[in-house]
């Protein structure tokens, strides 16, 4: 198969989605796929162009067989909504124009958000006849209204008639749980055209090691009992009950919180967290790929937050690096959330309320004080990861529907 793969996150960058996709190309190009990734020039989180890349209109690289086109976009490392969308709208341009370019592909995988990446995909489909899989990540713009980051009712009707063109022209929809699925059969798209395939983590490069590593040494956590968030520090996530549960939980000295990532909260948490004085919060950036293992390693407990009613429309990614180090999880999520479920399936960790310090304090102090079934919660939240998770299963299921996906349009 001839696949192109539109991104606007890939590596250098830290972002997940990214790293996956580089996965997933790497993986059907060793089974003798041609893919081509259409992406821009690296630049997230902080909106600086990575060292040892320049900008230009468009540039072309090649990595383990995959052929790789950045395209130029806007950057900026001032964070407003209008310059995320000129972000967005000038990779949209860009991208669409580089895709215009390519000689005739079979298929293209079209990776939301931002929703702007299902227009170019309707615009190939009609002027190259490029049939195309839409991959939701995040439910939009469902999430965007949901936060209050789009108000307008033109607006919201216009981006609601947008989605549903796009599940109507797709050849498939790949969604990454069954609550999504829910999402889209509630909104009409036939059962028949949604693929549930969820995200992946590769469980030999994401490994459990020795508490007592680089990482822990050089921040002072081997004798520490860390509550570990990872990730994206983000508008629905939640994350500023960190800082009341950390509160709560001052009388302990000995548990530390160690936030380690970025986001447009972050600085407010950081900023309420010194307000109050808390010795027991620890803020670090995103860490390179090399170290995730000993950053995954360092935690007790790991946990992960997300606002009243945001479990439907995102399922944070963070939680299968968790079960990668083989850490107890504790997810403050909606009940029935997709995060819900699968700490639930994987009998992983422990579910407690959102919005709830009291219950997410008491849920930590409890693995506190036993710290064996913390471990057997950890071990089983990484033998379900390598089962059904895992980046060679399920880069093997998406080659299977690709192929399932061309053999249809043909």
């Amino acid at each position: 198969m001839k696949i192109v793969i539109i991104c606007q996150w890939f590596p250098p960058e830290y972002a997940p989605i990214g790293v996956m996709l580089n996965e997933l190309a790497r993986d059907l190009s060793e089974k003798g796929h041609r893919v081509t990734v259409i992406t821009g020039f690296p630049n997230h989180p902080k909106g600086e162009l990575f060292p040892g890349y320049r900008k230009s209109l468009f540039a072309e690289e090649e990595s383990a067989g995959v052929r790789i086109l950045r395209c130029w976009l806007y950057t900026s490392p001032k964070k407003t909504i209008f310059r995320r969308l000129l972000n967005f709208a000038s990779f949209a341009v860009t991208s669409f124009w580089a895709a215009l370019r390519l000689e005739r592909q079979d298929l293209l995988f079209m990776v939301s958000p931002p929703l702007s990446n299902g227009v170019i995909a309707l615009l190939l489909k009609r002027l190259r006849k490029l049939p195309f899989v839409f991959n939701v990540q995040d439910i939009y713009p469902d999430a965007a209204i949901s936060t209050g980051v789009i108000r307008n009712p033109l607006l919201i009707r216009w981006l609601k008639k947008v989605e549903s063109a796009i599940y109507r022209e797709a050849e498939q929809v790949a969604v990454i749980s069954e609550g999504f699925r829910e999402n889209l059969t509630g909104k009409g798209v036939p059962a028949r055209k949604i693929a549930v395939i969820p995200n992946w983590m590769d469980t030999r490069e994401i490994v459990p090691v020795p508490r007592d590593n680089d990482f822990a040494r050089e921040h002072g956590l081997t004798e520490r009992f860390v509550v570990l968030y990872s990730g994206t520090i983000g508008l629905i996530s939640g994350a500023e009950i960190l800082v009341a549960c950390a509160q709560k939980l001052a009388a302990r000295p000995e548990i530390r919180f160690v936030l380690v990532g970025e986001g447009v909260v972050k600085e407010a948490v950081a900023r309420r967290a010194h307000e109050l004085g808390l010795s027991n919060m620890l803020f670090l950036p995103f860490q390179s790929r090399e170290r995730l293992s000993q950053v995954q390693s360092t935690a007790d407990v790991s946990v992960v937050t997300l606002l009243k009613g945001k479990g439907m429309t995102s399922v944070p990614s963070k939680v299968l690096g968790y079960l990668a180090g083989a850490r107890p999880v504790i997810a403050s999520v909606d009940a029935g959330s997709d995060t819900g479920r699968l700490i639930e399936a994987a009998g992983c960790g422990l579910c407690v309320p959102p919005e709830d310090a009291d219950s997410l304090a008491r849920a930590i102090e409890s693995l506190y004080l036993d710290r064996d079934r913390a471990a057997q919660l950890g071990r089983r939240g990484r033998e379900y990861l390598i089962s059904h998770c895992d980046r060679a299963v399920v880069t093997s299921q998406y080659e299977a529907f690709f192929q399932e996906c061309c053999q249809e349009g043909t």
